[in-house]
């Protein structure tokens, strides 16, 4: 005789074959699931050491430097810290405390050898002299290709910082006065950050691609500046 063959029914209880194969399956999914998750994880590239010390406010004193974008020179901490203000927004013009002694209240940004302060509130001038700074050093014409950022958000506001998937934010960023950066690498894949001054607008269309930019390559204070042409 033929053997029945367990059907379901949703009113009556469910077979114990049935119940079994469910648990194999449902077992089998969730397997597959965190072996997915374990492998995105171990392709993914990690986030760069980027740290931006949110509501760590601190005072700051050094020496202003106005162009080509704000930045507090504090002695014995290596290049200017570059100067934004809170959201997506510059300091605005610093040109009447360039090259005096300021002091001021922010949090700071710090990517490796990059760094910034987000200053909040007012900067106070403490002497009315203004200090001699070392020339700038004049290293060329040059032609570098990489990607434009938006410093604030590369420095470490934001994780990831580069790339497509923050686009939008970095137009938006540098839009409001953040200072653009160019993040160009070397033959050994090593990258560099500079700054781009003589900044030309229609290059917002093409942040996060691949460019190339011809300019002079300058180095102030220890940081390197690119004056497009």
């Amino acid at each position: 005789m033929q053997s029945e063959s367990e059907f379901y029914v949703g009113y009556l209880p469910m077979p114990a074959a049935l119940k079994t194969a469910i648990r194999r399956v449902i077992v089998a999914l969730g397997v597959l699931a965190i072996g997915a998750a374990v492998v995105l994880v171990a392709v993914q590239h990690p986030f760069p050491a980027a740290n931006f010390e949110f509501q760590q406010y601190r005072e700051f004193r050094g020496t202003l430097i106005a162009e080509p974008y704000p930045a507090l020179l504090i002695p014995g901490q290596g290049f200017p810290w570059l100067l934004v203000a809170p959201g997506k927004h510059g300091v605005g013009d610093m040109r009447a405390f360039d090259g005096r002694e300021v002091k001021l209240t922010g949090e700071r940004t710090i990517h490796g050898d990059d760094h910034m302060i987000e200053a909040v509130g007012p900067v106070s001038g403490l002497l009315s002299a203004v200090a001699k700074r070392a020339p700038d050093v004049d290293l060329g014409e040059i032609e570098l290709t990489g990607e434009v950022v938006d410093s604030k958000c590369y420095f470490g506001v934001m994780n990831p910082g580069a790339g497509k998937v923050h686009r939008d934010c970095a137009v938006r960023c540098i839009s409001g006065g953040i200072p653009p950066a160019f993040l160009a690498r070397d033959s050994n894949g090593r990258t560099a950050t500079l700054l781009l001054a003589n900044w030309n607008r229609a290059l917002l269309q093409h942040v996060a691609e691949l460019v190339t930019i011809r300019g002079r390559l300058v180095r102030s204070l220890g940081r390197l500046t690119l004056y497009q042409e």
